[in-house]
């Protein structure tokens, strides 16, 4: 429930959101994580509700409205299934947004609304095995096979729904002595020679199946090129570490209505066991928690849509991105222990899985580090 009011537009636009995850989602999530398969029907699903490209230009297909909304969306979505929720939120606004932001009008038209209406996949293809939070580090390599063409080589690991991709935006190297600014963004094709898939088999995020991608002497062409990199990525970084608090936050809601359910209806010494103090207690510091979380998130939001600039963001953001993953750790695990034995059987009571889950909610969009140490010079600290 909402501390503080959305608009009417807003409001409707969260009833939506939630009866489309209780339609849509609750029915597929368990076998999207035995599978570790993402059901690909819930793009073009979401499209016809009105609930892909949120802040996708109307011109586009897009729907032109703010990041308070896409959170409102986010939030619904990992209610039900956070995994579910980050291939919705990654083809519905984070790898798009890249090019209705950067991209040229062409490239915008010819790639960004086969994308909302779920009938390609894109994917976001920014992180190495030596990239991670230092993105400034990547190797991939673009160089120049004639005028008009760029031969791309190199690896990317941890890319979401990668196996899936029609596309992919690879960002790589285009000029070593230009250091940071010596990169850029290509849209390529996943069938070209000299690209090739492997999926990661991993044992979080399964219903958003992640992928290493090699290229070797990909040719792509110059109008593929974007004119954006490093810089763009990074401010972009910022839009999307609010959607992940969104995540966060959601499931952390999850895990939490799992817990209550189980400690008002579970009876031990005569008595439910959320009676007891020791875990009363517990609910009460994960219900602030929460509080505090959905305060942050929905606050850097109202920032961005407010048009502030990157720079007075970015405390907010990593405030918002740092406090929702630590609280999503916190409160699956004490769902996962007030849950006794049943949290660990599979058809029972599934907060093992959202245990599990949460382990790789401190090295999304930015570590734990990387969000304390912008957040340490945000407030005029040294980190070094």
């Amino acid at each position: 429930m909402l501390s503080f009011s959305l608009n009417p537009d807003q409001e409707e636009m969260r009833k939506v959101a939630a009866e489309f995850a209780r339609r849509e989602i609750e029915p597929r999530w368990r076998e999207a994580d035995e599978k570790a398969e993402f059901p690909l029907e819930l793009l073009s699903l979401a499209y016809e509700q009105g609930l892909m490209g949120i802040a996708a230009p109307t011109s586009l297909g897009g729907l032109g409205l703010g990041a308070t909304e896409e959170v409102i969306f986010t939030e619904e979505m990992a209610k039900v299934n956070p995994n579910l929720a980050v291939g919705l939120i990654l083809q519905g606004s984070l790898a798009p947004s890249i090019l209705w932001n950067f991209a040229s009008q062409e490239q915008q038209q010819e790639f960004v609304p086969p994308v909302l209406r779920g009938e390609k996949i894109l994917a976001m293809a920014i992180t190495e095995p030596t990239a991670g939070s230092d993105v400034s580090n990547v190797r991939t390599t673009a160089r120049r096979n004639g005028p008009d063409t760029w031969l791309l080589s190199g690896e990317k690991c941890f890319i979401t729904l990668g196996e899936y991709a029609q596309q992919s935006l690879v960002l790589a190297r285009t000029d070593e002595a230009e250091g940071i600014d010596g990169m850029r963004f290509f849209i390529v094709d996943t069938d070209a020679p000299g690209f090739r898939v492997k999926k990661m088999d991993m044992w979080a995020n399964r219903p958003a199946p992640t992928s290493q991608l090699f290229l070797q002497d990909v040719e792509v062409p110059e109008s593929r090129r974007l004119d954006a990199g490093f810089r763009e990525i990074m401010a972009t970084f910022n839009k999307e570490r609010i959607l992940v608090a969104a995540r966060w936050l959601g499931h952390s809601q999850h895990a939490f209505s799992w817990a209550m359910e189980y400690a008002t209806t579970r009876e031990q010494f005569g008595k439910r066991i959320g009676d007891f103090q020791s875990i009363a207690f517990q609910f009460a510091d994960a219900h602030v928690a929460i509080e505090a979380v959905r305060w942050l998130t929905y606050r850097a939001a109202w920032m961005w849509d407010e048009g502030l600039p990157i720079k007075d963001l970015m405390l907010d953001v990593s405030a918002a991105k740092l406090l929702s993953t630590q609280t999503a750790e916190k409160v699956s695990q004490m769902a996962l222990h007030i849950g006794g034995g049943w949290g660990l059987v599979k058809d029972e009571l599934p907060v093992a899985r959202m245990a599990i889950d949460a382990f790789i909610a401190p090295v999304t969009v930015g570590s734990y580090e990387v969000q304390k140490r912008i957040i340490a010079r945000k407030l005029g600290l040294r980190t070094e």
